[in-house]
């Protein structure tokens, strides 16, 4: 009786994550009350530091930024939402307490890639042309 207990506690567990996971969203950054006043400039301290230079192709990067966002909003947030609690039923179930953590962690991370790269196909051509550009 207890272990039916214990299932249907962590399936309610995993549930709630993925619904929390799928109806959440983020909200657009504030815009300035009073966008005529411009913000002073930060320098960043140069001495000792090397000259700024390219170290990857833009283009690339801003693809795969957009491909990689693409399959998070078409359902990669839900399966790594499902995945953090895969992750820490399987964490608690095998190390008790101490894996719940590491285990919701990882299966969180495992969740997400396999989502987005599930939800868009063009990720992952995506992050190998980005890799190409690297030096």
């Amino acid at each position: 009786m207890k272990l039916h207990k214990a299932a249907a506690l962590s399936v309610a567990v995993v549930a709630m994550m993925g619904i929390g996971a799928g109806t959440s969203y983020a909200s657009s950054p504030p815009t300035p009350a009073n966008p005529a006043v411009e913000q002073p400039a930060t320098q960043l301290p140069t001495s000792g530091a090397l000259a700024p230079h390219d170290v990857y192709s833009q283009p690339a990067y801003e693809n795969m930024i957009t491909q990689i966002e693409n399959g998070w909003l078409n359902g990669g947030s839900q399966v790594a939402g499902i995945g953090a609690g895969v992750g820490a039923v399987v964490g608690c179930v095998l190390f008790l307490f101490v894996g719940c953590i590491p285990g919701a962690a990882i299966g969180a991370t495992i969740g997400a890639v396999n989502g987005i790269t599930n939800a868009n196909p063009a990720v992952q051509p995506a992050v190998f042309d980005f890799i190409k550009t690297l030096p």
